[in-house]
């Protein structure tokens, strides 16, 4: 019903135009042939009149004599200039010809002589010709004076003859006119409507199987058609984020886990084995203060182990600024992993605390990598401002590198390796963009970059 209803709307504004047009054309028109025709009736009443009277005072033409139409009919040497080529003719007062043309003897033959008289009508030959025609009768003589007009003759008749196929033209023009935009544009656009109304987005492309259409329309289709990939792949993004988001945490209460039950779990193990030992009852106060020696530094242990523990979870160190943070970040991953790192901080830098966070989980990321899988030895860390106002966070070390293109972080992403991802979230998070550049054997670069309208 809806189809039907766009094609009455795109037929209606496709013929309306036209057909007023050709309406009003053809009403001029009309109105025009109608004054030729009284033009026509006048002239012919008034030429034929006039030879009429003037010949109740000449001579009546003998049978054979015609007067020149190129002359005044009353002998004067004024020439008489028709614009309407015109047929004359000698009558007796019963309608026989008795001179004139031979083409109005054949008219008046053919018409029985039934030419109307004081007034003009149309009367029409055998051959179906159309003329306009009148007679007078001459006063004080047994003759008539009759006129007649061909119509083929008359200016601006003819083009009536055309206007049937005038209108046929613009009626088979408009109808493929029709035919084109209901193939090309409104029948496309209908099953696009179709398809993306009953599409599945993010799970099932568009198709792309349009064929018909203006070039606009396969744009727009083209654009369609892009777009339902696009949702796919955000699609699947998301599903990998999600994925990524709750491997992530059982990844991290499993190493959570595993720190406590390797740490503090088997220190306070041991600590409450010390306890039982220090309150044997055959114990000397030397056996007993030598356990309560030991309980002591099992328990300064365990509370080491749990700050470290903390610190890691959530650094203290964050509330003294980024400078600070990293130095004291960089100064523990030298001594844990056994590298050489080399910090480079701009002071003048007022970060706010998500970017700060941010920034940190970059450094203790990319650091890591280095280290894990680059085998870094040396590892140059800059953070400073631009000329143009921007953040750039640049680590650099001197690792064997990796060939990497723009694409493969979200491969590394489905492979299980997400340090490179994280840190891309990160970045992404706080409006900013990282970069990584690195060659097999020439080390790894890693380049965030914080635009000035960013936050701070």
């Amino acid at each position: 019903m809806k189809k039907n209803g766009t094609l009455f709307y795109v037929t209606l504004s496709i013929f309306l135009p036209p057909i007023g047009i050709f309406m009003l054309a053809a009403a001029e028109l009309f109105y025009s042939h109608r004054n030729i025709e009284a033009l026509a009736e006048l002239y012919i009443e008034n030429f034929t009149e006039s030879i009429a009277g003037r010949m109740e005072y000449g001579r009546i033409p003998f049978p054979g004599e015609f007067p020149s139409l190129s002359e005044d009919p009353g002998g004067g040497r004024e020439p008489v200039s028709f614009r309407i080529p015109v047929l004359f003719a000698l009558l007796d007062k019963e309608g026989k010809f008795v001179s004139g043309s031979e083409r109005m003897r054949e008219l008046v033959r053919e018409s029985g002589g039934k030419i109307p008289t004081g007034i003009a009508g149309y009367i029409r030959a055998p051959d179906g010709e159309k003329f306009t025609a009148v007679k007078f009768p001459v006063p004080g003589k047994d003759f008539q004076a009759a006129g007649a007009i061909p119509w083929k003759d008359v200016p601006r008749a003819a083009p009536v003859r055309l206007w049937s196929v005038l209108a046929a033209s613009m009626a088979l023009w408009s109808s493929l006119f029709l035919i084109f935009i209901w193939r090309n544009v409104i029948n496309p656009i209908h099953w696009l409507e179709q398809r993306v109304s009953s599409l599945k987005w993010g799970f099932e492309p568009l198709d792309d199987s349009l064929k018909h259409a203006t070039p606009r329309v396969k744009k727009m289709h083209g654009t369609l058609v892009r777009v339902s990939q696009l949702a796919i792949r955000t699609t699947k993004t998301n599903r990998a984020c999600m994925n990524d988001l709750v491997n992530v945490q059982e990844d991290e209460r499993t190493k959570i886990s595993r720190d406590i039950h390797d740490g503090p779990l088997q220190d306070v193990t041991a600590l409450i084995q010390r306890i039982h030992l220090a309150r044997r009852p055959d114990n000397t106060p030397e056996d007993t203060r030598l356990e309560l020696d030991l309980a002591e530094k099992i328990a300064m242990t365990t509370v080491k182990e749990m700050r470290a523990l903390c610190d890691f979870l959530n650094p203290p160190w964050l509330e003294l600024g980024l400078s600070q943070a990293l130095t004291e970040l960089t100064e523990r991953q030298a001594l844990q992993y056994g590298v050489k790192i080399f910090l480079g901080v701009d002071e003048s830098l007022n970060l706010s605390d998500s970017v700060t966070l941010a920034f940190f989980r970059v450094v203790q990321e990319a650091v890591t990598n280095s280290v894990r899988h680059g085998e870094a030895s040396n590892i140059w860390i800059d953070i400073k401002r631009s000329d143009d106002g921007d953040v750039e966070l640049t680590i650099q070390d001197d690792g064997h590198g990796f060939d990497i293109t723009e694409s493969d972080t979200a491969d590394l992403r489905a492979e299980g390796h997400r340090g490179l991802s994280n840190m891309e979230e990160r970045m992404t998070l706080i409006g900013g963009q990282l970069k990584v550049i690195s060659y097999r054997g020439e080390g790894t670069c890693v380049r965030g970059l914080l635009p000035a309208s960013g936050p701070r």
